[in-house]
């Protein structure tokens, strides 16, 4: 994990970009793993009550196949809650925030949460999970299990479009219900997609 997370703090000091922000319902949203305690990064004390060069960062609670929906996401969903919800997380990663990978329902899923029919919990949705965990973590060059830091900039999001076009990393879409209508917004290039964080 060590390695993942001194990448992402030597890409942020690269880019010289550190974000000012605090984590959902204003708590600091740490690098490190939950139960982890603290970890010293480039000389930086990272932790659950800490501060990152005196800037508080935000995350935003992303499940692992939904790292694949976003790719492709025009601004279509369940319901009007859901795409007006799903716009304002799309907002937040384009404006640079960073991914915080969460096992179960994440920020994307709150507006369904509260429904009967509710899919969000379901066994299906959580091998999907797992396999957009496992592709995902082969493409990036290291596993995400456990990853509270991904930065998804513009190359990132590039190069996990460029291999959701040629099918590298699809196989949690198999049997979904908007798994035709990705297969065509990649084959138009992605024209039209929300999602478009910065370099």
């Amino acid at each position: 994990m060590g390695g993942i997370l001194s990448n992402c703090v030597k890409h942020r000091v690269n880019r010289k970009r550190l974000r000012k922000s605090t984590g959902k319902n204003g708590e600091f949203v740490p690098f490190a793993m939950a139960g982890a305690g603290k970890t010293q990064l480039a000389g930086t004390p990272l932790g659950f009550s800490g501060e990152c060069c005196h800037k508080r960062r935000m995350t935003v609670s992303i499940r692992p196949h939904h790292l694949l929906c976003m790719l492709t996401y025009l601004g279509k969903g369940y319901t009007p809650d859901f795409v007006a919800n799903y716009g304002t997380v799309i907002d937040r990663l384009n404006a640079g925030e960073d991914i915080r990978i969460v096992d179960g329902p994440d920020e994307i899923c709150q507006p369904m949460l509260q429904e009967a029919n509710c899919h969000c919990h379901n066994d299906s949705v959580r091998s999907r999970d797992a396999q957009a965990l496992e592709a995902l973590g082969r493409l990036l060059g290291h596993p995400l299990t456990g990853v509270n830091c991904l930065v998804l900039d513009a190359d990132t999001t590039e190069k996990l479009r460029h291999a959701f076009a040629a099918s590298k990393i699809r196989e949690a879409c198999d049997s979904c219900e908007w798994q035709d209508l990705c297969s065509r917004i990649a084959q138009n290039k992605f024209r039209g997609c929300h999602l478009a964080p910065p370099d």
